[in-house]
């Protein structure tokens, strides 16, 4: 898990370079014209197992985890469904998706920290892995998440990629 960081399709791009099977949820792009070929490029240069956001998506991401897949996600999207926990000291309605994956099949999330250094250089760090039998509630290990990636933001600001408000 992550957050858009950089460049933030690195973190897909560098779990498969490790051969691991790796499936990707994404939201699609608000622009219908250029969205099939952002999919197109994604597919073809950073990982071919796509999943689109979504009940559908869900559904494939489950099927991606029993077919021992991890899946790569970032969690700072501003969503309209899941539960409050404060990012940055404010009430946020943050997806649950990741907790409840981890939780159902115990699974352990890896947080993925990426800085650009110069104009073709970048850090991909791989922090510590983030237990889910250490949690017993989606509601503790989302708010865990969002502590994560608070630190990442607090980390170097300038690498947060964000356009839109997150406390909406």
């Amino acid at each position: 898990m992550s957050g858009h960081f950089a460049n933030f399709e690195l973190m897909s791009m560098e779990i498969t370079k490790r051969n691991i099977k790796l499936a990707t949820i994404y939201r699609p792009l608000n622009n219908i014209f250029l969205n099939p070929f952002m999919e197109f490029l994604r597919k073809k240069f950073i990982c071919k197992n796509q999943i689109k956001k979504g009940l559908n998506g869900v559904r494939d991401a489950i099927e991606y985890i029993k077919n021992d897949f991890s899946i790569a996600l970032m969690i700072d999207q501003r969503v309209s469904e899941g539960i409050k926990t404060n990012f940055f000291k404010k009430p946020a309605l943050t997806t649950t998706l990741p907790a409840q994956l981890a939780l159902k099949y115990k699974l352990s999330i890896i947080p993925v920290f990426i800085q650009r250094k110069s104009n073709s250089k970048f850090l991909v760090e791989f922090q510590n892995e983030i237990k889910s039998e250490d949690f017993h509630d989606k509601l503790k290990l989302t708010e865990k998440l969002n502590e994560v990636l608070e630190k990442m933001v607090v980390r170097n600001p300038t690498q947060w990629i964000w356009t839109h408000n997150r406390w909406k």
